[in-house]
């Protein structure tokens, strides 16, 4: 790592990042003690190397804030993100590079370095570059002010998981025989369901006890109530303030801009667009889980979020799946033991892109259960990442892609971690078992990670996968989840790990012909959450009570309502990262059914030239084109909704 190393201890972290950031400040300003007008060579590639070092800042501390098991250091870390931020917003708005930049000649230079330069001036422009001086310097404090607050929001998620006790170990009926032996009663009697992935979404999913599933649900939803509803209050206003200041409507307005979508009333019409095709098949799916509930329950009147209605494949989506289709996940969650899927997903890549994959062994890391990878393309390193899957105290709890370091070519190799919640941390990892649906995630985030160490060898930082397009970010990985969904693919690592067994045949059969049940209800209430990051942030926050405006947008498109004591803005990260353009998955997934088309073409998906030609055209080039570009020149044409609506009209196959 360098000069950060994962051992530092908070006060060299601290001496550390203060020296980098005094270093870096200093050069920058050695930039314009010269008289001579700026060059490629004299002025842009020292500033990148400078930008480069204070990225690595940024990210190494943000990443340390999110999994460190130690909470000084990762107050520490949160403070050398912060004071990386600090550099930037400084940066961004510094109207000598901002000058500079201008009278750069870019009449010689190639392509993907004047695409750069223009991404660069853009970026300063629309923080406020062109402004007076004390505009600029309010502008600064605005945006350290907004770091502080995302930072204070998602810190406050982190350290608020909840639990629940419950009498007696009957009230997990119907969950796992691996999840019993991980929930002993406590001495009290009493069984202690937290609100973690690895608790939650089994429970949701199998427990028989309805009371049990409403609590949890309901615990789940008040994560971090009430702390974070002032924070999120506050950092709407601020962000408003910031979009006002820099003369935008509103957040959204500035927020969209720079991305593929660019305004937000093109996203308003693309979200109508999606809801129109998913409305009517995904109220036929609640009517179904209505159905099956009155079986149990004569008397039920509607399907409740503990039900099934707020998640995909709840409780009685489950019931459905098990009994029509005879696909049960549960049975399915025996032959998919950590490490297998794992490997099975190494090798898949191994297959799909020539790469290979090395474990680290006893590398100094900062916790014991996390791995370390580095991966080669023949004689070429391509990068190392690190995988942290086991939740515990104060990690981020949901799961993403973070990057530990961008990578350059020639100057350093790109280091991504995947940080994951899905292995019960009472289970030594050779036995632990993932749910499907964490292995679906598991490659959707591996995904992004793909991403990352393919387009690591840009020329410049302003090249890499983190400064294109934000809502192109999310294809890559929605693609890549298409592989943990094909029977052909589990089929090569899916295998009980006590008697060998393959999964079965059958099994898998009865997978696909689900793999369609309740598609439309999950989108249509992915378009409710997009719909609800963009109206958030598309007017003037004064006056929004944000629990009945959550609850009033989601039931624009989603009939079954929000209790209103649930507060799920409250642990909503997305909320500060992607802000207003949350609907980035539903668009992303437009673009990443079209991507499959190739493969599906070839009539499998590990067809060799088709993965070799989607590396080079969509994952290698990074953010050194308009996306709108990569795709074109891997299609052959511009992407289009085809593909995504023949999939999302798609019902399940009769049950058999």
């Amino acid at each position: 790592m360098g000069r950060l190393p994962w051992t530092a201890s908070p006060e060299e972290l601290r001496r550390t990042v203060a020296e980098i950031l005094g270093e870096a400040t200093d050069r920058l300003d050695g930039l314009f003690r010269s008289p001579e007008p700026p060059t490629v060579e004299t002025f842009l590639r020292p500033l990148d190397r400078i930008l480069l070092s204070v990225r690595d800042v940024s990210a190494h501390g943000s990443y340390l804030f999110a999994v460190h098991p130690d909470a000084a250091v990762r107050t520490a870390g949160r403070e050398a993100s912060e004071a990386a931020d600090r550099f930037f917003n400084a940066f961004r708005i510094d109207d000598r590079v901002y000058r500079a930049l201008l009278a750069l000649d870019l009449e010689t230079v190639d392509a993907t370095t004047r695409f750069m330069v223009e991404r660069m001036r853009r970026e300063m422009r629309r923080s406020g570059a062109e402004k007076d001086p004390e505009s600029r310097a309010r502008l600064v404090a605005l945006n350290n002010l907004i770091d502080r607050i995302g930072n204070q929001y998602n810190e406050n998620i982190a350290r608020m998981d909840r639990s629940v006790e419950f009498a007696g170990p009957e009230v997990l009926r119907g969950l796992p025989p691996d999840f019993l032996a991980n929930h002993p009663p406590e001495a009290s009697g009493k069984v202690r369901l937290t609100t973690k992935y690895p608790d939650f979404h089994p429970v949701m999913t199998y427990a028989d006890d309805a009371e049990v599933r409403r609590q949890l649900l309901g615990a789940f939803m008040n994560r971090a109530y009430p702390d974070n509803l002032p924070v999120l209050d506050q950092l709407l206003r601020e962000r408003n303030e910031l979009a006002r200041s820099l003369g935008y409507p509103t957040y959204a307005a500035f927020a969209l801009e720079d991305k593929m979508i660019e305004r937000p009333e093109a996203a308003r019409v693309f979200l109508h667009r999606v809801a129109d095709r998913v409305r009517e098949p995904a109220a036929r799916h609640v009517e179904r889980l209505l159905r099956r509930k009155r079986r149990d329950d004569p008397a039920a009147e509607r399907v409740e979020l503990w039900d099934g209605s707020f998640f995909a494949r709840g409780y009685y989506d489950h019931k459905i799946l098990t009994e029509e289709y005879g696909f049960d996940s549960k049975r399915l969650r025996a032959y998919l033991p950590y490490p297998q899927v794992r490997d099975g997903l190494f090798a898949l890549c191994e297959e799909l892109f020539g790469i290979r994959f090395h474990r680290i062994e006893g590398p100094e890391i900062y916790h014991p259960s996390v791995e370390a990878y580095d991966v080669t393309e023949g004689d070429r390193p391509l990068g190392r990442f690190f995988l942290d899957l086991v939740p515990r105290e104060g990690k981020y709890n949901h799961a993403a892609c973070f990057t530990v370091r961008d990578g350059i070519e020639g100057v350093q190799l790109p280091q991504p971690a995947l940080v994951c919640n899905f292995l019960h941390p009472d289970t030594p990892v050779a036995r632990a078992r993932m749910e499907y649906s964490d292995v679906v995630t598991f490659f959707h985030e591996f995904g992004h990670l793909l991403h990352a160490l393919f387009s690591g060898h840009v020329p410049w930082l302003y090249t890499g996968a983190g400064f294109m397009e934000w809502d192109f970010i999310e294809a890559p990985s929605q693609l890549f989840e298409e592989w943990a969904r094909d029977p052909a693919t589990l089929s090569r690592f899916a295998r009980d790990p006590d008697t060998g067994e393959k999964v079965p045949a059958d099994l898998l059969a009865q997978m696909k012909a689900s793999s369609a049940f309740g598609r439309a209800q999950t989108w249509l209430r992915q378009v409710a959450l997009a719909a609800i990051s963009l109206e958030l942030y598309d007017r003037d926050p004064t006056g929004i009570e944000t629990t009945s405006f959550f609850r009033d947008v989601y039931g624009q498109y989603v009939p079954e309502p929000l209790d209103p004591d649930y507060h799920p803005q409250a642990a909503w990260g997305h909320l500060t990262g992607y802000s207003a353009f949350y609907y980035t998955y539903v668009w992303s997934l437009v673009i990443a059914r079209d991507l499959l088309r190739p493969f599906l073409e070839k009539g499998n998906l590990t067809d060799p030239e088709t993965a070799a030609r989607y590396a080079r055209e969509i994952l290698v080039p990074g953010g050194q084109r308009p996306a709108a570009d990569l795709v074109r020149a891997y299609l052959g044409r511009e992407f289009n909704f085809d593909a995504f609506e023949a999939w999302i009209r798609a019902d399940a196959a009769p049950a058999p």
